[in-house]
């Protein structure tokens, strides 16, 4: 596949998964916000942050190792990397789920919601055919089927947001166990899909090498404290607002989190399919393909999210009213603060992506380590001095610092230039307009 035709139709196929993915995310937030309580919608946001925070680790257990070690090689070096990949996952998928079973009761208690043990345990039942989900989606990024995890995608969204459909349209109401078994139904759904997707590429031998297995595991090691990390920060002010506050606030802030979902759109779609790209040229030794590829993937999302941030800026008030309600119009402040992660995030994940990708992946899990500490030494200062903005202050601050800091390290490897990334940015715009307007004088 040529290079062109690689970004176009990954391109594509990623933006669409993240697209229809959000898109169906923030309908079925609009219709449970109505459905639930704030109490119960906050407690349900306390899960999904949870559970996020446990898949996006394990995932980056395997997959930027998996990734990595399998491109290029023959099928049957692939068969033993994924029966390794497998394992490991495993592994770690048993031992969350013992920890889960063990800590449901304090963690809700630690939130104050008594409801949250429950649910907590429901979602635990589901982590063994996540294994079989996680390889499957692993495998198609590193086979370079983006289309297949688009339809693998979709096929988890689309089953629970007609759920959520029905349940806002029916009148039996909707509680918070039966939401979270749909929750695991949809997995299962979404894995039958994925397993079949893949069924030309997956590979395995019963006999697992020690060789793949310390391969994976210790480059796994640095990017699963990495995701976990990254995820928790992520998660902190919900986390801090739910400890220090209540179940209410964590509405609020997920309210504002919603809206700058879209930013993640265009940063985790172009991050997934210029990895890869990373990988490959860091192993030719082509460091000037590198740094270009590092400019214009972060240029290229600094085009999307910079007039997301104007947008927010200006019409943070409606944005909310919309979305949620008068009953949630405490968050437009929290918008407006929050929204400025929409001019870092491209700095802050393409730097920890290429980090990885250049082989250092500890140097990434030190770095957003570093957020976490900070972001939350800094949110529960501010929570305690002005309420519900302060947990807006702290991560924006802590985010921003850890963004300048990777800078500067990752530049220490690949020549790369601030500037240049804003430069690329800005020429993303005349090739938009003239892409639009040749379109319309077809029609």
């Amino acid at each position: 596949m040529s290079d062109k035709k690689y970004w176009l139709k990954s391109g594509f196929f990623t933006m669409m998964h993240r697209g229809v993915d959000f898109l169906l995310g923030f309908v079925g937030f609009m219709l449970l916000v109505r459905i639930f309580s704030p109490e119960d919608f906050g407690v349900w946001v306390l899960l999904i942050t949870i559970t996020s925070i446990l898949d996006m680790a394990r995932n980056g257990f395997i997959q930027n190792g998996m990734i990595k070690f399998i491109v290029g090689k023959n099928p049957a070096v692939q068969r033993k990397i994924q029966s390794a990949a497998l394992l490991l996952n495993a592994l770690l998928s048993f031992l969350i789920l013992v920890l889960l079973f063990l800590a449901a009761q304090p963690i809700a208690e630690l939130f104050n919601s008594p409801k949250l043990a429950t649910i907590l345990t429901i979602y635990a039942w589901v982590l063994p055919v996540l294994v079989i989900h996680t390889h499957n989606l692993v495998l198609m990024q590193a086979s370079y089927d983006f289309k297949a995890y688009f339809l693998a995608g979709i096929s988890k969204s689309l089953p629970f947001f007609l759920v959520i459909l029905i349940g806002y349209l029916s009148e039996n109401k909707l509680t918070l166990v039966h939401l979270a078994w749909y929750h695991n139904a949809a997995f299962l759904l979404a894995t039958l899909m994925s397993a079949y997707q893949v069924r030309r590429y997956f590979g395995f031998q019963w006999q697992v090498k020690k060789y793949w297995l310390a391969k994976i595991f210790h480059f796994g090691k640095f990017v699963f404290g990495t995701n976990l990390v990254s995820m928790l920060t992520n998660g902190l002010d919900k986390f801090l607002l739910g400890a220090l506050l209540s179940p209410v606030q964590v509405a609020m802030a997920n309210t504002a989190g919603r809206v700058l979902n879209m930013v993640e759109i265009p940063v985790n779609s172009i991050a997934s399919i210029s990895y890869p790209k990373a990988a490959e040229a860091h192993d030719t030794r082509k460091t000037g393909d590198l740094s270009q590829l590092y400019e214009k993937t972060t240029g290229m999302m600094l085009s999307l999210t910079f007039p997301f941030w104007l947008f927010c800026l200006v019409f943070a008030h409606y944005i909310v009213l919309f979305i949620a309600g008068e009953t949630y119009l405490d968050a437009v402040p929290f918008l407006r603060i929050m929204a400025f992660l929409a001019l870092i995030k491209p700095f802050d994940r393409q730097s920890g992506v290429f980090l990885d990708a250049i082989g250092r992946p500890f140097i990434n899990m030190v770095m957003v380590f570093g957020t976490f500490v900070y972001g939350a030494g800094l949110s529960w200062l501010f929570i305690h001095w002005i309420g519900l903005l302060g947990a807006a202050y702290g991560l924006v601050l802590a985010v921003s610092c850890t963004a300048l800091i990777k800078h500067l390290v990752l530049k220490r490897y690949i020549k790369i230039q601030f500037f240049q990334c804003w430069v690329q940015a800005a020429r993303a715009y005349p090739k938009l307009v003239a892409s639009l307007l040749a379109k319309f004088r077809k029609t």
